[in-house]
């Protein structure tokens, strides 16, 4: 029988489940020696690097779910029972909630709008990384009933399935399996589809509305399609009938795991409706295409104004929502097929050793039926097809043909008709990006609202005969919109350069090679592995020869991977995942570069096209770089709230204003014109285009320092950063190792016992001749020296040595020669001195690295004498080796070395008997009773920046975080040497799993937490509190270490919420992290209210780059484009730049945002001031104040540098806080107050000439308008002066040149408009009339008084007054962020 979901009552309980996950660690993980308690397995990272069989981090982040949790793998302890979908609940039919994902799947419930969060929980699901063996839906605990599964599983009564019932007629065709796994989502009952009563008049009513159903629809074209019309004139086939009856659709909605881009999504099918179309098409003619505007911003009355909802199986088109509120609708496309669903579906392949009954085989025939149409959409450049068994839309981008299971057809290549079929289905095999036409792209950015307010403007304006300044600001909009455009196209072209491949390719297609074109390549095509071809067109498993191929574009190594021939154990992985390492050691990643092929027989290297397009893996990241995942700033949220408010003024505006015409007795058309003006003053077109122009400026800055930011929306983010992760090798330290010794082992003097010799710095030492003075004397020199000769895994290429780093060093350090043939044969060679090769150690048989096993072995000749070399982390060789040869000091010796950071690699070797066959010994018999040879000891130096950057990190309190795949010890080493570990930490603790006899000790958690220089200082592993008695040692600082598989075991089985934050909040080096381990721990910190930044070196991190608020990259992998910010200068130190400009950026934003306002206040001040008598400024008045004050005011303002000096105080990201309104109002009170005042003055004069009202802003000359004018030329200048923040966020004002420049000039040219004349062409022109000198003089008085007031009250006055509004209605000290109460909540209780 098929697998089957556990019932309620068979799945294990919680408490069992962590007694024998317990015991299994506590079997694993009982050591004698603390020491090597903390030298554990390592799955994730091998001691020599990339060269191994190890998936780049890269794309296990992309094929991986990130909630490590959720994700089903053979390599962690974390076992399949143990699936939060799988957990046992006291709650009924529902999934247990896990701690660590509630943060996600709150977050994606709440941020869904189209649809309910009950819609989204309730929904049946799937994901791309679906297994069919194993029925997990990724990143989903949601509850939902189990019921509509479960049941179909239950074997149905064998009526239904009764032969006579021509419903199950389609299905005795050849080729049906009859016995399979269950699918992820077991097939519907015929109950479920139809009910039992399959002659009832309702189901034959449905029946009939299927069928006029699939007859209307309209059909894609294809070479199979047929038109509506045909469709319409034809009875529908047998099948076809049976089909629709077999598989009527019922699901209107379901979600759907996108695990590449980490995102859940919401699928629901609609139907057109023709009365609703016409209903919206006259609305949208009626309104003026105003209604259109507005659907189109909220498209969810839309939807509903074009269609009604359907099963998804019936849809013509579908609506789409992400978690994060983004909506889209695709059209579904339906084309005739006639073949099994599993030709682009996968489905679970059978099992040979099932009993073939007849109930199984019939429910095979469910799980695989001919399907007669293939329903269809593209979302983000991924196709979903309709899968009628499960009754939703999935992905196929883990396809795999059936046939590939079967070793043997792996040559088999493609038929044309089946190369056509497939390209129905997949597409061409191309990373093609949609670009989308001129026009197109204006209308996009035309109808943004932005824009459609500039132009709602100025149609006013002209209406209302200001025509100059009409057309000014059309101007500057035409050439913002046509910047916005050629950035948008440039971007777009820079990303298809690097996605965009193609190239020539031979293919084995019709039983005959062919030359093609690799856009026609499909899954199944079998094509020659050329060295010509440079890059790898395509996924592809290698099915002969050998290659080597660069994945930097991955991983960002330039460390070239060497792939095998795949195998029959190989291609069994192909049903699982392509990130297995048995099958990434024979897989072709597309987009890498072919350096190298290989063959041993008289074929060419051959691969066989397993994934094409956008379901590859540079697919996937190419998509992750054009659907990047929002960012929810505070910053702007609150600008969008804040203009809704000044909307609200700006209403409040135009009723006083229309009441006040009124009573004037204007003419309605100026009422109108006027009091819609005032909107337009209050929320000036400009505001949103200021709020970006600090952030222009900081990226430029960034840029000349060779830091690139893809994400503006990240620079301020940048500002507000509390603590930061650093991957350590290649970040902290640099990427190479060097080697700063050897250690041969030797016998103690006069003694047979085995210990360590001095160190070795030269191969010279090393070779030194050993002549034995007892018996017992032995050195092993010589063999270590042929263990670091040969035991490695580099490859000559260009006649340079190329592979991993730290194999190369090795190499290096011997001085010998390496050449891949000698005298005729295909066998490395490696010897000391040219014309000495036939001295040479060949290399005869290379067993690779295995993450597992962590250790490499080679198969030697010399002299006709065959040996065996190893090398790998010292634990796992001191298991092999004969114990009588490893040395009394091994311990001691280890740990030494391991305490200060340095990195160790043990050897060993054994000589073969001669007779023996070698070159067929397995593995397990190489690797056995070996000679321990000695350590090689490496160094990995900081970088010249870490120590600076950390301090200075430190200084400002950010806190600092490093996240690596090293061991704990080295970790915790490079942590205090580079100050990471802040110097005043004495105590570090480590928690480990505890031993059975411990348990008792460990409080129920199974872990103890000892300090690492003393194992019985210990924590209480309740509280992590210390738990010595001695006073003094209360003193001392301490801080947690923590490795990857407690990080997992605390979060995902204990589950205890303090625990996990005291263990975050105190833990300050995470180590032996997977790339999965470091993206949840990102979101750990995240959950509690961090705002983190993460900086790696290449894809290793990627998931963690894109997880993190500010993800800074050092490395120029593709993989890591997805980050934020990628920096070309490979030092931490740009981080204190990112921060730096951040801080600056975000107090630009405020001050620019400010300052809008402000002129936005005065400007509505001045207009309300005026239309108390009827009039308003001119025409060029406003041209003069929008142009030649505001607009060069704001642009330099913006220009200053940031502070050098990162403070403590991080800037406010509140817009709508008291801190920040409270001075604004109070600004806005001064600025009414002046104006009243000089207004209430020039009416006193004997001058005073008082406005005309009438109809129109022709003549508007009066002194109201110019005195009120002038003053408030003057307010524009000092305000702009007031709110240019210097220090600690910006440079002094001072500094700003251009803005103070800037000033003066406006400064003088607003003093000149006192000398025109009213009777000149320029009095004409500006509209000014003449007033008195002593007047003049009044108005720079009352300038500079408010200048003075307006200046204290920002720097004094003002902030007290919002500091004691914050106390009277805040009385609440505690602040928002969870982390801040969690610290001072143990500052109390330390």
């Amino acid at each position: 029988m098929g697998k089957q979901r556990p019932s309620l009552s068979s799945r294990p309980s919680r408490q069992l489940r962590r007694s024998s996950s317990y015991g299994r660690r506590s079997r694993l993980n009982s050591v004698s020696s603390f020491d090597l308690a903390l030298l554990e397995d390592n799955n994730h990272e091998m001691f020599s690097g990339a060269t191994s069989e190890v998936i780049p981090s890269s794309i296990s982040s992309f094929h991986y779910p990130h909630h490590f949790n959720r994700r089903r793998s053979t390599d962690v302890l974390l076992l399949r029972e143990q699936s939060p979908l799988l957990e046992a609940s006291d709650v009924g039919l529902s999934a247990v909630r896990l701690n660590v994902s509630v943060i996600s799947t709150d977050a994606a419930s709440a941020n869904f709008r189209f649809f309910t969060a009950d819609e989204i929980e309730t929904a049946p699901g799937g994901s791309t990384l679906e297994n069919p063996e194993d029925p997990i839906d990724y990143n989903t605990n949601w509850d939902y009933s189990v019921d509509k599964y479960d049941q179909g599983l239950e074997v149905a009564d064998e009526n239904v399935f009764s032969t006579s019932d021509p419903t199950s007629r389609f299905y005795d065709q050849p080729g049906v399996s009859r016995s399979f796994h269950s699918t992820e989502r077991a097939p519907r009952s015929p109950e479920q589809r139809y009910g039992s009563d399959a002659d009832s008049d309702d189901n034959r009513s449905y029946r009939s509305m299927l069928e006029d159903r699939y007859r209307r629809r309209s059909t894609t074209s294809s070479n199979k399609a047929t038109s509506g019309a045909d469709l319409a004139s034809e009875h529908l086939e047998n099948e076809e009938l049976a089909f629709l009856q077999e598989f009527s659709p019922e699901l209107k909605y379901q979600r759907f795991y996108l695990a590449e881009e980490d995102i859940v999504i919401g699928i629901a099918g609609y139907e057109n409706c023709l009365w609703k179309k016409i209903l919206y098409y006259v609305i949208t003619v009626f309104t003026l295409g105003i209604g259109y505007l507005v659907l189109r911003w909220v498209p969810k009355y839309r939807i509903n104004l074009m269609g009604n909802p359907c099963a998804l199986g019936l849809a013509d088109w579908c609506v789409i929502e992400n978690e994060f509120g983004e909506l889209a609708i695709v059209n579904v496309s339906r084309t005739r097929f006639g073949e099994r669903l599993s030709n682009f579906l996968t489905i679970a392949s059978p099992k040979k050793d099932e009993e073939e009954d007849e109930i199984t085989a019939d429910i095979a025939k469910e799980a695989n039926p001919v399907v007669p149409y293939l329903l269809s959409f593209e979302y983000r450049y991924l196709k979903f097809f309709y899968n009628p068994v499960e009754d939703m839309f999935k992905t196929n981008s883990n396809w795999y043909d059936l046939h590939w299971l079967n070793f043997k057809n792996l040559r088999d290549g493609t038929s044309q008709s089946l190369q056509e079929q497939r390209t129905l289905i997949f597409g061409e095999n191309n990373i093609a990006i949609e670009k989308k036409s001129n026009f197109q792209l204006l209308v996009g950015e035309v109808l943004h609202p932005f824009y459609v307010f500039q132009v709602f403007s100025i149609f006013l304006w002209l209406a209302d005969d200001y025509y100059y300044y009409a057309a000014c600001i059309f101007i500057i909009s035409f050439i913002s919109i046509i910047e916005s455009l050629i950035e948008t196209k440039s971007t777009i072209a820079r990303l298809s350069a690097m996605s965009l491949f193609t190239c020539d390719v031979r293919v084995w297609r019709n039983e005959f090679w062919t030359q093609t074109d690799s856009n026609s390549l499909v899954p199944g095509d079998v094509f020659e592995v050329d060295p010509s071809l440079s890059i790898v067109p395509c996924d592809a498993l290698l099915i002969n020869g050998e290659c080597v191929v660069n994945e930097s574009m991955l991983t960002g190594e330039s460390v070239p991977v060497s792939k095998i021939s795949a195998n029959r154990d190989t291609v069994q992985y192909l049903s699982e995942n392509i990130t297995h390492p048995v099958l990434a050691k024979s897989f072709l990643y597309n987009g890498t570069k072919l350096l190298k092929t290989k063959t041993s027989n008289d074929e060419p290297v051959l691969g066989m096209v397993v994934k094409t397009g956008f379901n590859t893996t540079k697919g996937s990241l190419v998509r992750s770089m054009l659907f990047p995942k929002p960012t929810g700033f505070k910053f702007y949220e609150d600008s969008f709230k804040y203009i809704g408010f000044m909307t609200f003024i700006a209403f409040i505006g135009f009723i006083y204003s229309t009441y006040n015409f009124i009573k004037l007795g204007l003419s309605t058309r100026i009422m109108i014109l006027r009091a819609l003006d005032i909107i337009t003053i209050v929320v000036p077109p400009a505001l949103p285009a200021t709020l970006t122009i600090g952030t222009t400026f900081a990226i430029n800055r960034l840029k000349s320092k060779n830091i690139f930011c893809i994400a503006p929306t990240r620079v301020n983010v940048g500002g507000k950063l509390d603590v930061l992760c650093f991957d350590k090798t290649g970040t902290l330290t640099e990427d190479g190792l060097d080697i700063l010794g050897v250690h041969p082992t030797c016998n103690a003097e006069g003694r047979k016992e085995i210990i360590f010799g001095d160190m070795l710095q030269s191969v010279s030492e090393l070779t030194q001749e050993f002549e034995a003075t007892t018996q017992y004397d032995t050195h092993s020199g010589a063999s270590l020296l042929g263990c670091m000769s040969s035991c490695h895994s580099l490859r000559l290429i260009d006649d340079a040595l190329i592979g991993d780093p730290l194999d190369v060093k090795m190499f290096e350090f011997t001085g010998w020669h390496f050449v891949e043939e000698f005298g005729g044969l295909s066998v490395p060679l490696v010897f000391d001195h040219v014309g000495k090769e036939t001295y040479g150690y060949k290399i005869l048989k290379e067993y690779e690295f295995v993450a597992s096993l962590r250790r490499m072995s080679v198969l030697i000749e010399k002299d006709q004498n065959k040996q065996i070399f190893t090398k790998g982390a010292p634990e796992v060789i001191a298991e092999i080796c004969d114990p009588t040869s490893i040395p009394s000091n091994f311990e001691e010796l280890l740990h030494k070395y391991t305490h200060g950071g340095f990195r160790v690699i043990a050897c060993a070797s054994k000589t073969l008997s001669s007779r023996k066959e070698v070159k067929s010994m397995e593995r397990s018999d190489a690797e056995r009773n070996l000679q321990f040879t000695g350590f090689i000891v490496f160094e990995n130096k900081l970088k010249t920046s870490t120590k600076p950057t950390l301090k200075e990190l430190r200084a400002a309190e950010i806190r600092t975080i490093m996240c690596t795949g090293d061991n704990v010890l080295t970790a915790v080493s490079v942590g205090r040497e580079s100050e990471l570990i802040d110097p005043q930490v004495t105590q570090v603790f480590i928690p480990r799993f505890a031993s059975e006899e411990e348990f008792q000790s460990s409080g129920g958690t199974g872990l103890i937490w000892e300090e690492m220089r003393d194992s019985q200082n210990r924590l209480d592993p309740i509280t992590l509190q210390k738990v010595h008695l001695d006073i003094r040692d209360n003193v001392h600082e301490h801080i947690y270490a923590v490795t990857g598989d407690v990080f997992r075991y605390i979060l995902a089985e204990l589950q205890d919420e303090n625990l996990i934050e005291a263990m975050l909040m105190k833990c300050n080096i995470f180590a032996r992290m997977s790339p999965d381990e470091k993206h949840e721990l990102v979101e750990q910190l995240q959950k509690l209210d961090y705002t983190v930044g993460f900086c790696g070196d290449g894809a290793n991190d990627c998931g963690a780059l894109k997880a993190a608020d500010v993800g800074i990259s050092l490395s120029e992998a593709e993989a890591s484009v997805a980050a934020p910010f990628t920096s070309r200068c490979f030092e931490i130190s740009c981080v204190l730049d990112v921060i730096r400009e951040g801080r600056s950026s975000l107090v630009t934003s405020f001050s620019c945002f400010k300052y809008m306002s402000l002129y936005s206040a005065i400007q509505f001040v001045t207009v309300t001031i005026l239309y108390q008598r009827g009039t308003n400024l001119g025409d060029f008045q406003f041209l003069y104040i929008d142009l030649f004050l505001i607009l060069p005011l704001a642009i330099f303002m913006s220009w200053s540098k940031p502070y050098e000096k990162i403070v403590v105080k991080r800037p406010t990201a509140n817009l709508v806080s008291p801190k920040v309104l409270i001075p604004l109002l109070c600004q806005i009170a001064v600025i009414l107050f002046f104006q009243v005042v000089v207004w209430l003055y020039i009416q006193s004069q004997p001058w005073y000439q008082r406005p005309i009202p009438s109809n129109d802003d022709s003549s508007v000359e009066s002194s109201d308008n110019t005195a009120l004018f002038l003053f408030s030329n003057f307010q524009y200048i000092l305000f702009a002066l007031v709110l240019s923040t210097g220090p600690p966020y910006r440079e002094a004002m001072s500094k700003n040149k251009p803005f103070l420049i800037n000033v003066v000039f406006t400064i003088l040219m607003s003093v000149a408009l006192f000398r025109i004349e009213q009777d000149s062409w320029l009095g004409d022109f500006m509209q000014l009339t003449n007033m008195s000198s002593s007047a003049y003089v009044v108005l720079l008085v009352a300038a500079a008084a408010n200048m003075e007031i307006s200046w204290k009250g920002e720097e004094v006055w003002f902030k007290k007054v919002a500091q004691v509004f914050k106390r009277l209605v805040h009385k609440d000290k505690r602040s928002k962020k969870k982390f801040k109460n969690l610290k001072l909540t143990n500052e109390v209780s330390a």
